[in-house]
């Protein structure tokens, strides 16, 4: 077809303009234009806003000439005697995109960094749809590196999870050596890796232990500060033997709990810190000696999934049963808590721990109640 000189027209070509622009808007939203498009001052001011009524009709001729054409298709409200069509509310379905785009030489719709990292995600990430949908929002950025590239190293986060890395070494595990790309980006990962909370510490775990001056033969961890402090304190039986260990920042695997650069160890000065003492401690901690070991928590399914980790870290550690009963009896007894009350709706049950005590009674008791329960107070 020989394009007629009209088609350069300003006022034309503002229309047509104005059709693409609504084209890749719609494409940038992933969804197709689904209302016809419709014609007034705003698409269409040539015809609208000209001030004689043949201008006016040579304008719609113009937009019926390209209907013809099978362009667009012109909708009309009906026509009354006496009423011009381009006063029937008109509206456009676009029916040819490729010739309007070729026409004004706007042949491909620029996607922007974000579209290109949704697509990348989309295309690239091997997970479900709901976890594609929470990695599209944490766009990753590398100059020299596509998009497919960057989602492509993602998929490499479950080989990382059980290191005792720290975040910006998992980055640059990842990430052709930069360290700094998943920083501000922990929601990405433990929406990846299907975790309530980002493996990866910005910083070291700080382990602080009480070693009791009467000696210990165990190990007990304590997962709040509140009931560290209390059990520091307490002066009854309840902690006899017990070393006592509080890990602030822990999250995630515990293999970083027992390298030196993934803990570091703080001894409070109201207990024994001789060298004997505070050595024996960490030969239990790095894998050397051999101690029995305790958890004790919230009662409630993050609680018990930190103990879960911790099992495959410190052989055989175990539910503390001292700690957890009351608890258990408390929810029994009609006390707790809704998780939702608490901010914790969004924890995710399991279903085992490998501790015959957890798995028979502390998971079976919070999930058939519904209810939780926290440690302080216990």
């Amino acid at each position: 077809m020989n394009a007629p000189l009209w088609l350069a027209d300003a006022g034309v070509r503002h229309l047509l303009n104005f059709v693409v622009d609504r084209l890749d808007k719609a494409e940038a939203n992933e969804r197709c234009l689904s209302r016809p498009i419709k014609v007034d001052s705003k698409s269409y001011p040539a015809l609208f806003k000209a001030e004689y009524e043949s201008e006016k009709e040579r304008y719609w001729s113009h937009l019926e000439e390209m209907a013809s054409w099978g362009w667009f298709q012109i909708k009309l409200n009906k026509q009354t005697p006496g009423q011009a069509k381009y006063e029937c509310n008109p509206r456009l379905d676009a029916l040819d995109n490729s010739r309007i785009r070729e026409v004004l030489g706007r042949p491909i719709r620029i996607k922007s960094p974000s579209e290109e990292w949704r697509e990348a995600v989309y295309s690239e990430l091997q997970a479900p749809d709901a976890v594609r949908e929470q990695v599209a929002r944490y766009r990753l950025e590398i100059p020299g590196r596509s998009p497919n590239e960057l989602v492509g190293q993602l998929n490499l986060l479950h080989a990382l999870v059980d290191e005792p890395l720290l975040l910006r070494e998992a980055s640059a595990k990842l990430f052709w050596g930069q360290s700094k790309v998943l920083d501000k980006r922990q929601a990405l990962v433990s929406a990846i890796l299907g975790m309530e909370e980002c493996p990866f510490p910005e910083m070291p775990v700080q382990l602080h232990v009480y070693l009791p001056k009467s000696g210990f033969d165990g190990i007990l961890f304590i997962e709040n500060q509140t009931t560290f402090e209390q059990a520091v304190r307490d002066e009854s039986k309840k902690y006899s033997g017990l070393a006592l260990v509080f890990a602030s920042g822990f999250k995630g695997s515990a293999k970083r709990l027992r390298s030196s650069t993934g803990a570091s160890v703080y001894f409070a000065a109201s207990g024994a810190m001789s060298e004997g003492v505070t050595q024996g401690f960490l030969a239990w901690l790095r894998g050397v000696a051999y101690l029995p070991s305790w958890f004790w928590g919230d009662l409630d399914y993050s609680g018990v999934r930190i103990l879960a980790s911790l099992r495959k870290t410190f052989d055989g550690m175990r539910a503390w049963e001292p700690g957890y009963q009351p608890m258990l009896e408390a929810l029994k007894g009609g006390e707790g808590h809704e998780p939702k009350a608490a901010g914790k709706e969004n924890q995710s049950p399991l279903n085992t721990t490998g501790c015959a005590f957890a798995d028979s009674e502390l998971l079976p008791t919070i999930s058939q109640i519904g209810r939780f329960v926290d440690q302080e107070g216990y």
